[in-house]
């Protein structure tokens, strides 16, 4: 995955300012699939979104079916599509878990940015396969 500096800034800092709960997000921009089929996402925009989970929000993430649709709208606006998700997990590795699986779509890429005692400890990205799985992907922080 491909990311701007400013755009990797925002999520850390939502990730602080919404400890000890999760945070979570969508990223907006463009799938680019090379001749033998790999694909990378390249991050345009960040949306924060708000984790609409009523209970356990230290342990888990959900952004609302109304939230996605609005971001989704917005980024065909700019002429992206929502090409993944971050979160954050608390006192937990940064690896997907089963509800990680469950929420990211076949092709989106997926950033998790792992606390541990309040401190970040690893970010990692996953890119979701088609046939099911995750497989890690490199992060590339650009200006």
């Amino acid at each position: 995955m491909k990311i701007p500096r400013r755009a990797f800034e925002i999520i850390q800092e939502q990730a602080f300012r919404e400890l000890p709960q999760e945070c979570c997000g969508l990223f907006a921009g463009i799938k680019n699939v090379d001749h033998r089929g790999n694909v990378e996402n390249i991050i345009h925009e960040v949306a924060p979104c708000r984790n609409c989970l009523y209970h356990g929000r230290e342990n888990g993430f959900e952004i609302s079916h109304q939230e996605y649709s609005d971001v989704e709208r917005e980024a065909k606006g700019l002429g992206f599509s929502i090409v993944g998700s971050y979160h954050s997990h608390i006192n937990s590795p940064a690896v997907p878990s089963l509800h990680d699986v469950d929420f990211a779509k076949p092709g989106h890429t997926m950033l998790i940015i792992s606390f541990s005692e309040g401190r970040p400890k690893e970010v990692t990205a996953w890119l979701r396969r088609e046939s099911g799985g995750f497989h890690q992907e490199q992060i590339r922080v650009v200006e």
